[in-house]
């Protein structure tokens, strides 16, 4: 069995996602993802670093599951007591022991967001440019619109991943951003 995150294969697979960013865009200065357990993450910071070493990597966890931002902290994976987070998708429990030495080493950041600036960025990716990603893959959108990492000028990347959006929440999100709903 292959786990979910925290195995070689699954992080090597991933860095398909570095890769594209780093040869489809060399100039990119900083890019953001988000982080669950770190399979994603990790992967897309071993190939962007090894392509491109001086790009800045950010990974973006929610407020209610912050796995990754603790073990960071704690200088190992951390158990937490609880999560609680409308994005499921990087809604663990502890970030895994591979993607922690990863993010450990190839990280430059991990920040946190809210659920509420994950929801609108889901929405403006909805309603505004008819994309439909799931609350997990907008996260690291919502970090850059709600100021948690700052442009500054420089060319950001933002990855958004997965589009298992439950179809009940469309019409609610169209709502909330105030974006019409089209007959």
């Amino acid at each position: 069995m292959v786990p979910p995150f925290d195995h070689p294969w699954i992080i090597a697979g991933q860095g398909t996602v570095g890769r594209e960013i780093a040869l489809d865009w060399p100039q990119v200065d900083t890019v953001l993802a988000p982080v669950g357990g770190g399979g994603l993450s990790s992967g897309i910071a071993v190939a962007l670093k090894a392509i491109l070493p001086d790009v800045r990597f950010i990974g973006v966890e929610a407020e209610g599951a912050p796995g990754m931002r603790r073990a960071l902290d704690a200088g190992e994976p951390v158990l937490l007591d609880s999560n609680d987070t409308i994005a499921d998708g990087i809604k663990t429990l502890k970030a895994g022991d591979l993607t922690f030495r990863h993010a450990r080493t190839l990280f430059d950041d991990v920040v946190l967001v809210t659920d509420e600036a994950i929801r609108e960025a889901t929405a403006l990716l909805l309603g505004g440019r008819k994309l439909v990603v799931e609350y997990s893959g907008a996260a690291a959108l919502a970090a850059l619109l709600s100021r948690v990492v700052g442009a500054g000028g420089r060319r950001m990347a933002v990855v958004l991943s997965g589009g298992n959006l439950d179809p009940s929440l469309m019409e609610p999100l169209l709502r909330e951003a105030a974006f019409p709903l089209q007959a």
